[in-house]
């Protein structure tokens, strides 16, 4: 064969196939067999190594993949000819580069586009976050200062994969309060609730496979779904939660490998989901086996009482995996999420977390475990639900006297967001373009949405900015939707709401 000495190791623990891939791929690129040479057919170098045809045929299929060999039809299998480069000196296209994962979605583009435009006076009423102010900063500042020689050392070390151990202690106990009957073993700090959804979206189903996700949601659940091609099956979400209907008809009809859902505080919608369909949902979850992730993490701001549960709460069976944080009651730059979930699960995330983050930094898990610790964390939030309160019912006040009599308003039920509806003729795009000019910021409802349904919303976060800025921040909004609505539709153009 060329001179080519293959050997083949048969007591070896590496596969047959992979052990004459890589000897062919080890030639090819040496340029031991040269371009353009014929290699022996599949039915002949089976006979020559004594190996079963099928174990070349996939040898031959993964260098084939790898642009290595080339087939000829009626001829044989040939080394392929290297790819001259386009042009000498080129630079590299990132655009071509990048794979899908690295992609952003033509929404997300849109809106970012959008923002550039922004005077400085801008109010942004677009983003998903709190007002950072006095009373956090101060907060922060006193647990730094009682921070003893031996925490800095800690901080400035590898953290524990699981978590803080301090962490994990008083937010197992901080759960279990609420009802949820977790240990510290059930509990996977991870680096906000982004990093938890990344970890059990790319652990519970692979490229291709079928999930479920309510429809609208957020954002960042639709990328990450995106970049994984998963095969997403969106199903209708009204502020009473899923249809669940059309969800038990989905899962009859699919393999779905999880269903991803935002029972409390829900983004963007601003609802909760009433007790009694959480309860019917983890029914259903567990008639068909399906795992439930349950987004949480805007679950602590609420508006009344009592304190609406979690799906954790009625879970029987271990089914609904539970993911929350603190960043959206407390500050976003406190990147301390977690996930609550079967210890066997948790055993199994360790390892990717491993490999994508080491753990999350040791200096904000002891901040966030101090919170806890002192019961400073439940005294701010107590300041703090107050503030949003005065929030929220401000920006109800502000929709009623200002925005036209045609648009629905959603107000929070839970969480930072009220969902505004406009009548079917109108473009949620045109309007947050619009608004911009006006000097107020808010985002597209086709940015929470799989299809076309977002076109006529809104979502609006009263809470990222300060009380007295939120009327005006309305008044600027009703003059947009107002210059819009007597806009000839004639003279409007057409507009892509894909995300």
């Amino acid at each position: 064969m060329i001179g080519l000495k293959v050997s083949i190791d048969r007591e070896s623990n590496t596969p047959l196939f992979k052990q004459l891939t890589e000897q062919l791929r080890t030639a090819v690129l040496r340029k031991d067999i040269p371009e353009g040479t014929r290699l022996p057919s599949e039915r002949e170098l089976a006979k020559l190594l004594k190996l079963n045809r099928s174990v070349v045929i996939k040898a031959y299929s993964e260098l084939k993949l790898d642009g290595l060999l080339d087939s000829r039809t009626g001829s044989g299998t040939y080394v392929a000819s290297a790819a001259p480069p386009k042009r000498e000196f080129d630079m590299i296209s990132w655009s071509e580069q990048l794979s899908s994962w690295a992609s952003t979605s033509s929404g997300v583009t849109r809106w970012a586009t959008l923002l550039k435009g922004m005077p400085d006076d801008c109010i942004r009423l677009d983003t998903g976050v709190p007002m950072v102010g006095v009373d956090q900063t101060g907060l922060l500042k006193r647990i730094l200062d009682g921070l003893s020689p031996g925490d800095i050392d800690q901080a400035l070390n590898y953290p524990s994969l699981r978590g803080n151990p301090e962490l994990l202690k008083y937010l197992s106990i901080r759960l279990n309060s609420s009802g949820i009957r977790v240990s510290a073993r059930n509990i996977l700090i991870t680096i906000g609730t982004e990093e938890a959804i990344y970890l059990l979206f790319s652990a519970l189903a692979k490229p291709g496979e079928t999930v479920i996700i309510e429809n609208p949601t957020y954002l960042n659940a639709i990328n990450i779904a995106r970049m994984f091609q998963h095969r997403v099956l969106p199903v209708d979400r009204y502020s009473e939660g899923f249809d669940m209907a059309t969800l038990e008809n989905t899962l009859q009809r699919s393999t779905a490998k999880f269903i991803y859902t935002m029972s409390c505080s829900h983004n963007p919608t601003g609802a909760n989901m009433p007790e009694r369909k959480k309860e019917m949902l983890v029914r259903l979850a567990e008639k068909y086996s399906v795992p439930i992730i349950d987004d949480t993490v805007f679950s602590e701001i609420q508006y009344d009482s009592p304190t609406p549960r979690t799906l954790k709460f009625y879970d029987k069976h271990n089914c609904v995996i539970e993911i929350g944080g603190i960043s959206k009651s407390y500050a976003p730059g406190l990147r301390i999420g977690w996930i609550i979930a079967d210890e066997a699960l948790i055993e199994r995330l360790i390892e990717p977390m491993r490999m994508i983050s080491l753990g999350v930094p040791n200096l904000s898990q002891l901040i966030a475990a101090r919170l806890l610790a002192t019961g400073e964390y439940d005294s701010y939030l107590g300041r703090y639900l107050s503030i949003c309160r005065e929030k929220r019912e401000k920006t109800k006040s502000a929709c009623y006297r200002h925005l036209p009599g045609y648009v629905k308003v959603n107000e929070a039920q839970g969480g930072n967001f009220f969902w505004l509806e406009l009548p079917e003729s109108f473009d949620c795009w045109k309007i947050a373009q619009e608004s911009i000019g006006e000097g107020v910021a808010v985002s597209p409802g086709s940015l929470f949405t799989f299809d076309s349904s977002g076109k006529k919303y809104l979502r609006l976060n009263p809470l990222g900015i300060e009380q007295e800025r939120i009327e005006e921040g309305i008044i600027r909004l009703a003059t947009a939707v107002k210059r819009i609505a007597s806009t000839p539709r004639s003279a409007e153009g057409s507009f892509s709401i894909l995300v």
